[in-house]
Order: structure tokens, then sequence, then C-alpha cells
């Protein structure tokens, strides 16, 4: 994202050769580290609305996988069939935000899709504060899929119009890189990963590597296979982005007929130790508990998939290295744009660096 609606910023240095091609990137973090600490010697009970509240973006999504952490760490049965609607609506607010706030462009009408963005967030403000009593509201359903209809989203077909064809015809003639099947983080690493996090603690929280892998997560990850026939890196990973759109409405009506499909899970792990993952909008998010004998947290981590994505050595940098990207603004729209579809969750600042005679 592009705006200050988290705390900290992702520096994005960029040094580019004689013929505009990316030499090297540096990436930086201010993003606060350690928030987990906040929850260590409170009850158990405030740590979902704690989490909730400390997130502007994916809030419910935290909150969520704090209840169910916390609940496997009790040894009781996750149970994510009253979640799954809020979340799939929550990721389908996230992603249409970051199409139309993020994607540098300054021909895209924006103000033709305020309003649809706005009727979204109110929706799944709405479905959060629904008591569960939304799933048996069809016009609420309705009124999502009018939302996409709206920017251009068809649900039955990978035709796009409006404003999201719009966005498509720049990435397509964006063609300074092409796309590469990613490393995917999925649910089959969720044991490993948990295991790293509760042994590296903050450090791993902070800057995730598995051995040997270059991992990535979100809508990329999740549904590359679909859309690699695209030429251009940055129309892949808005293809994607579309895709799983289309992939989270459905999961929508199915979650509100008591059939969630989000992928999430959750699982004790040893006496007062468990964890809670959830798909969101920018990927795989991880929460891990351990609890004392009084029911207060003795220990508590969280992992966000911005920072897989942006890790020094992650799948963003890797994206970059070696890109014809250009020299002045051409190459600074076209770094914003990658990022832009990698969504990280807090702000991002670009700095490019040009040999003298370029």
């Amino acid at each position: 994202m592009t705006g200050p609606l988290q705390p900290g910023a992702i520096r994005i240095g960029v040094e580019t050769d004689a013929f505009g091609r990316v030499a090297s990137v540096e990436l930086h973090s201010s993003r606060p580290a350690g928030l987990s600490r906040l929850f260590v010697g409170r009850p158990a009970a405030e740590i979902p609305a704690l989490a909730a509240s400390l997130f502007g973006l994916c809030g419910f999504a935290h909150g969520a996988a704090a209840r169910n952490a916390i609940a496997a760490a009790r040894g009781e049965v996750a149970s994510w069939k009253d979640d799954t609607p809020v979340l799939a609506a929550e990721r389908l607010a996230e992603s249409l935000r970051a199409c139309v706030m993020e994607w540098p462009s300054a021909s895209l009408d924006r103000a033709s899709v305020t309003t649809p963005l706005r009727e979204a967030m109110m929706t799944a403000r709405a479905l959060m504060a629904a008591d569960h009593m939304f799933s048996r509201d069809e016009r609420m359903l309705d009124s999502i899929e009018k939302v996409f209809l709206t920017c251009g989203l068809r649900p039955d077909t990978q035709e796009l119009d409006g404003f999201f064809e719009a966005m498509m015809l720049e990435a397509r003639a964006e063609n300074f890189g092409s796309p590469q099947a990613p490393d995917a983080l999925s649910p089959h690493d969720d044991a490993v990963v948990i295991h790293a996090l509760r042994r590296q603690r903050t450090a791993f929280a902070t800057a995730p590597a598995l051995p040997g892998r270059i991992v990535e997560t979100g809508a990329f990850a999740r549904h590359w296979r679909e859309i690699m026939s695209e030429s251009s890196m940055l129309a892949a990973r808005l293809g994607a982005r579309f895709v799983d759109m289309r992939e989270t409405l459905r999961m929508l009506r199915s979650a509100c007929a008591g059939e969630p499909d989000l992928a999430c899970a959750a699982g004790q792990i040893g006496e007062g130790e468990g964890y809670a993952a959830v798909e969101t909008a920018r990927g795989r998010l991880y929460h891990w508990a351990r609890l004392a004998s009084d029911g207060c947290v003795l220990d508590y981590e969280m992992l966000a998939p911005t920072e897989w994505n942006f890790h020094a050595e992650g799948p963003f940098a890797v994206a970059l290295r070696g890109a014809e990207i250009g020299f002045g603004e051409i190459a600074r729209r076209r770094v914003a744009r990658l990022a832009a579809l990698f969504d990280p969750c807090v702000a991002f600042d670009i700095h490019i660096y040009e040999p003298a005679h370029a």
C-alpha cells in the first residue's frame, strides 16, 4: 500500500545499470517489531479484540486467528464456520481497496469506482457487526457481487470491463519482465512454519525464511497456474488477483451457506499451546499462543504475509533483479506497480539509483 494506514514503512532501494536493468535491490522495513509482546501477561480472553484493534488492515483476520489459536491452546476444537463469511468479505474488500487505491496511474478513472469501494467496505463492516445473522441475508451477498460487477469483474467469465479492464491494459503494456512460477506457501507448510516461529520467535516473525526456498504468499501464489499465459509479469500478477476475487466471491456464498472453504487451520501443539492460520488477501497469516496455567498469555507471536513477500531475499526482490525497468519516472512507476501487486500492509517508499550518465 502507498498510504500510511499502518505504522512503519518499507524502503525500496533499486540500483540500475547503464541499460536500465535492475542490478540490486535493498529492502528495509521500519514496521514495529514485537507487537505481540503487548499480549503477554493479559487474560487470553482479551487477545482477539486487542489483535483486531491493532491492525487497520485485515483486522478481523487477526482477531479470528487469535481467537482460534487460543481455543486450540485450551484444547478446544477450532470452529471457523461463523468466521469464514466475514473473512471472505474482508478479503474481497482489501483486494478491491488495493486495486482502486494503490495502482499507480494518472489515467484511470478512480472516481467511477470510489462509491463501489465505499460500499464494499461498509458491507464488510456490516458483516462484522451482524452477529452471524447475515448468512440468511441474500441481499447483502448480492450487493457485494454488484460492487465487483460495477468495477468490471464478472463472476462467470475471465473477461473484464470498465475500471478493471483499463487496469489490465496498463499492466499488459508494462512488459519489463516475464512471470515466473512462485514457491507458494500452502497449508502443507504450516507445521514447519509454526516450528520455526516457536523456536526463533520475533526473529522469524520479522524475517521468515525456509531453507532452500524463496517463499511467496498471496493471490499470485494461490492462482499462478491459471494466468501463466500472460507474457507480462504485472499482467500475470494482476490477473491472479482478479481470479482470487472471483474465487473469494464463490467462497463467500459457500461460507454463508454453512460450507466454509478458506483453507483456515488451527491446532494444539502441546499443553496450553496452539496456533491458527488464515488466508487473507495478502496471503497466509499465522498466530501462535502459549498460555499459563492461570489462563493468561505466556508467549505469543504473529507472522504477517508481508514479511515473506518483502523479505530482503524474498520474491519481490527476486522479481525485480535483472528486470529492465528503464530510467526516471518510468522506472519508478514500474517498481511502484510491482510493489502494489505484492500489496504490503504498510506504506512503501521507492528510491532509484541510476548511473550518472543514464
